[in-house]
């Protein structure tokens, strides 16, 4: 008997074929972006009419190993030095921190509290600070920075451009300070570099804004102060928060590809999967406490902008990934039960099924091998350590969708990342 005269085995498959469209349709964008990374120029920001007042905000929690070489590369900029102040978090620690920071000419705030702990806290303890004490300072524009980054020496001038334009949200290019380390610190670093140097390098040749990813980024005072402070307090991820804040408002968070900074990648698997559990929990916070607004937002203006944020945020592959697990397991369940030619179950079941899972993998090799070649102009690594990693990368990926599902149900905290590599 046909499998697919079953009624409910036809639920399946069609339930099924809904799922692949709607996952066709939200992502189509993130392929159409890598293309357009490779056949369109970088976007290039005009030089700047002025030299704006900057600062750095650093939240660091026991960072004494990492957090000398970032301020050492903050005071070699290649920017007016008096332009340029350094504020630190030392945000319960335990260690010398604050001890470090001080010595190289940063101002240091020491905050305790057991309770509300994560960076979104420590920076708006930092932000409320700065406007009481130091308002009168003229800072235009704050860098958030982790304590394990490194800027490139001409990271402020290259953001100074971007922000001369009158843009209020800007990310620069991230890249791996430690690819070469292990598979883990070389995927996790591909992960970013996908991340800048095809999806924000393609939305901003576009003219379509991106969002902000964790560090590396700069947000204008003005936003500060209309803000009262930091107010991305409520989720584990207050990058992707204020990235979807700013994008219902109907502005964007846009790109600058020459502003390059480095950034420490994990080397062990328990922290690989900490991070990313606690990303995407975060991910999902944002969803339901912002995503309404952000919604409501493209249906009133619809953008290309919008829409890219509005599918960065949607839990669309945890939940997907949920059916085709459930529709695996009934899949073989029904099959069990209804006996019938292996050339019908080979044909219209189990190579259905296992297809499912391929594309993926497809779609990751596709962009890697892409991604291999454009990004070896960034990495200090030799050529065979560059492509075993990208053949690793998919699978490194593939670590998202346990771990995107997991969040949807478990309760995470904000846990500290440990930091040694100095370079």
């Amino acid at each position: 008997m046909p499998l697919f005269t079953v009624p409910f085995y036809k639920v399946l498959f069609l339930i099924t074929q809904v799922v692949i469209v709607v996952l066709t349709v939200a992502y189509f964008n993130q392929m159409f972006h890598i293309v357009v990374s490779v056949i369109l120029p970088k976007k290039r920001w005009k030089d700047a009419e002025k030299d704006h007042r900057y600062a750095f905000v650093i939240a660091a929690k026991d960072e004494e190993a990492v957090i000398g070489q970032l301020l050492d590369s903050i005071k070699a900029q290649d920017y007016p030095a008096e332009k340029i102040s350094v504020f630190v978090v030392a945000d319960n620690c335990t260690d010398a921190t604050a001890t470090v920071a001080a010595e190289r000419g940063a101002i240091v705030f020491q905050r305790t509290d057991p309770v509300l702990r994560g960076k979104g806290f420590a920076l708006d303890y930092a932000f409320k600070k700065i406007m009481a004490e130091y308002g009168d300072m003229g800072i235009e524009g704050f860098f958030i920075f982790d304590a394990d980054n490194v800027a490139g020496k001409d990271y402020v001038k290259q953001m100074n451009k971007a922000f001369d334009c009158g843009e209020d949200v800007i990310i620069g290019f991230r890249c791996p300070k430690n690819f070469s380390d292990n598979w883990l610190a070389g995927t996790s670093g591909y992960m970013y570099l996908r991340e800048s140097r095809q999806i924000n390098f393609g939305r901003s040749s576009l003219g379509i804004g991106t969002f902000s990813s964790g560090t590396g980024y700069l947000v204008s005072a003005r936003h500060i102060m209309e803000a009262g402070g930091w107010p991305y307090t409520t989720t584990l991820t207050e990058d992707l928060e204020i990235s979807t804040v700013v994008c219902a408002r109907d502005g964007k968070v846009q790109f600058c590809p020459d502003a390059i900074f480095y950034d420490e990648q994990p080397v062990r698997f328990r922290d690989f999967c900490r991070q990313r559990l606690r990303w995407s929990k975060g991910d999902h916070q944002v969803f339901f406490k912002k995503g309404a607004e952000l919604y409501r937002s493209f249906f009133r203006k619809p953008s290309f902008t919008k829409w890219g944020m509005m599918m960065h945020i949607t839990p669309i592959p945890a939940f997907s990934f949920i059916w085709f697990i459930l529709y695996t397991i009934l899949g073989l369940v029904w099959a069990a039960f209804n006996p019938m030619p292996y050339e019908v179950f080979n044909a219209e079941f189990l190579t259905y099924c296992i297809s499912n899972w391929v594309y993926p993998f497809i779609a990751g090799y596709f962009c890697g091998l892409v991604l291999v070649f454009q990004c070896m102009p960034y990495l200090d690594a030799p050529k065979w350590k560059q492509f075993l990693y990208i053949l690793l990368f998919p699978f490194s990926m593939a670590t998202f969708i346990p771990l995107t599902i997991a969040a949807l149900f478990m309760k995470v905290e904000w846990k500290p990342t440990q930091h040694k590599h100095s370079v």
